[in-house]
């Protein structure tokens, strides 16, 4: 039987259809077309210990790598996409900054159930950390600064492909090209109508709103607690003994101003550039 399967591998190849890249004793099953091939090997060289599969409408490599599993993603015309790298549970081998990250979230003292790094063609890597509290599961988003950048129910998206990185459309990509040159994007999604792109420039965390038309609507740089001297002065005034959480620096088409959210207590601030008006919001 086994011959028999060699003899039609060997008969599609003559066809010049697919390549095969074995035929043994283990597998028979291995079969991507040849550009899909030569940019396996040209991004990973020669391993030896290859299955293909097919996802969709993509070639997917299963492979080991530095001890650990990778799963490669290909177009079936040769240009590489992702590669999941499994972490198991090992979250003492990530970057300190992402270790950081997970222990100042509210997850950290959820269980750990696996960890995977995404590297993304054009993107920044992300680390993907599945945790669990009871029948509660979320699947965790961090880039590789430690900030927490998604957060969503588990959906059983086990091999990833939702992170498949999408095509920037050529509008939005100028404007992030003249605004932040050279930027590192981490995510970008079409979400309620919006794309909503996240990138890091100058070690800074930055999200970037465009409309349904590709129009810019708004950016908002983090600042972590780098608040200007101006700002926590006024909130100090306003809002004696709370502790500043978190703040943003928001710029519109129409205005900028800083978005201060401060422990315990619900609605954020919206503080003007130069510290003169403070409004209560809630989003």
């Amino acid at each position: 039987m086994k011959s028999m399967k060699c003899f039609k591998a060997a008969m599609m190849f003559a066809l010049g259809a697919l390549v095969f890249t074995a035929c043994d004793d283990d597998d028979n099953r291995l079969q991507v077309p040849e550009a899909v091939q030569g940019a396996f090997t040209q991004k990973y060289g020669n391993e030896t210990r290859v299955e293909w599969d097919m996802e969709k409408q993509y070639a997917v490599a299963e492979f080991w790598k530095d001890n650990r599993e990778h799963d490669a993603w290909f177009t079936m015309d040769g240009a590489w996409l992702m590669t999941e790298v499994d972490y198991g549970r090992q979250i003492a081998d990530l970057p300190q900054s992402v270790q950081d990250g997970f222990n100042a979230s509210q997850y950290a003292q959820w269980t750990i159930d696996d960890i995977d790094k995404i590297e993304r063609n054009n993107y920044e890597d992300v680390y993907k950390i599945e945790v669990e509290q009871g029948k509660q599961e979320m699947d965790l988003y961090f880039d590789v600064t430690g900030n927490l950048f998604k957060e969503v129910a588990d959906g059983n998206d086990d091999r990833n492909e939702g992170m498949l990185p999408s095509q920037m459309p050529a509008a939005i990509q100028s404007v992030i090209d003249e605004k932040y040159p050279n930027a590192r994007i981490v995510d970008f999604e079409l979400e309620r109508g919006q794309y909503e792109v996240e990138l890091v420039y100058n070690n800074q965390r930055i999200e970037m709103i465009f409309d349904g038309e590709y129009n810019w609507v708004r950016t908002s740089t983090d600042m972590e607690r780098q608040v200007p001297a101006v700002v926590r002065d006024a909130v100090a005034t306003q809002y004696p003994g709370k502790v500043i959480d978190d703040c943003d620096f928001v710029e519109t088409a129409s205005e900028k101003y800083y978005l201060v959210d401060l422990d315990n207590y619900e609605p954020d601030l919206k503080v003007s550039e130069d510290g003169t008006s403070i409004t209560e919001v809630n989003y």
